[in-house]
């Protein structure tokens, strides 16, 4: 959708890897925001521990009309599979704190509230690209915006859901697939000031063909980083990199397994880890449609 570039002054990647049970987090939220949140789900903890740990050491101060975009594909799945339960197969009322916090966009109240934000408050659920999709509509909003200096606060939040071979099945996973939980942010705005990285762009293709196309026009330096989603093999990664000229690969699956929002993931992680350097992550649905997203760091 978006041409023009904007810029990064935060990242946070998050990922829990999940074997019987979710991880306990409300020790790392009271730490990492000095206080308690009540009758929070885990997925809200999820989402507050990431977005604050993406403004831990902010190089903007955070405005009170910064908007939220929390994406996701899952949602707040492990609530939603036990009141389902509860309802279709014990014929019992869900508790009452479980019913209030299945919509997903509880967890980007929730945050909103503790950061003290008077802004826009979106959640994407999206079977393909959430996070690319989340991270294009904050791009276009800050570039149509009024605001003299908008911002945004954009992540990706996946849960799962327990017994996981039941939340694997639910996904169309094989079984055994490592799964994690996760939780990873970017803060961006408009302005090149004390930034951290710069997003060039965001784009959706409906084949590899275009992708490819849209790939071999850009000016990209041989030095440029190729990292690739779950949706795709390493011989396609070898074969995309081979046809641009590409020696770099930049692959953070092996210390983050399956989630959903991955993309956010190794975006933010890429930089952490790389200064001055630029990334292209590729990620493909099972409709054999990509996402494209291209990042420089500073």
């Amino acid at each position: 959708m978006m041409e023009q570039p904007l810029y990064i002054y935060g990242a946070a990647a998050h990922v829990w890897p999940v074997e019987e049970g979710p991880p306990e987090l409300k020790a790392q939220i009271d730490a990492a925001w000095g206080k308690r949140f009540r009758r929070v789900n885990h997925f809200i903890e999820l989402a507050l521990i990431g977005a604050k740990s993406c403004l831990s050491s902010p190089r903007k101060p955070l405005p009170l009309d910064c908007d939220i975009y929390l994406a996701t594909e899952q949602g707040n799945v492990a609530d939603v599979a036990k009141i389902t339960e509860s309802l279709f197969k014990r014929l019992e009322s869900p508790m009452p704190l479980e019913f209030l916090n299945v919509p997903n966009n509880m967890a980007g109240f929730y945050l909103a509230q503790g950061l003290g934000l008077h802004s826009s408050n979106l959640t994407i659920a999206h079977r393909a690209f959430p996070f690319e999709t989340a991270l294009d509509i904050a791009m276009f909003n800050i570039t149509i915006s009024r605001k003299t200096d908008p911002r945004a606060l954009v992540g990706g939040v996946e849960e799962c859901a327990y017994p996981l071979n039941l939340h694997r099945m639910r996904m169309g996973l094989a079984a055994g697939t490592p799964l994690a939980e996760g939780s990873s942010w970017l803060y961006i705005g408009s302005a090149r000031e004390t930034a951290l990285a710069r997003c060039e762009w965001v784009k959706l293709f409906h084949d590899r063909n275009s992708l490819l196309a849209f790939l071999q026009s850009q000016d990209l330096p041989s030095s440029t980083f190729l990292s690739i989603g779950y949706g795709m093999s390493e011989s396609q990664l070898n074969e995309f990199a081979s046809i641009l000229g590409l020696g770099n690969h930049y692959d953070c699956r092996a210390i983050a397994p399956y989630h959903d929002t991955y993309s956010a993931y190794a975006i933010a992680s890429f930089i952490a880890d790389k200064r001055g350097q630029t990334l292209v992550h590729v990620n493909r649905d099972p409709q054999d449609r990509y996402a494209a997203v291209r990042i420089s760091t500073m």
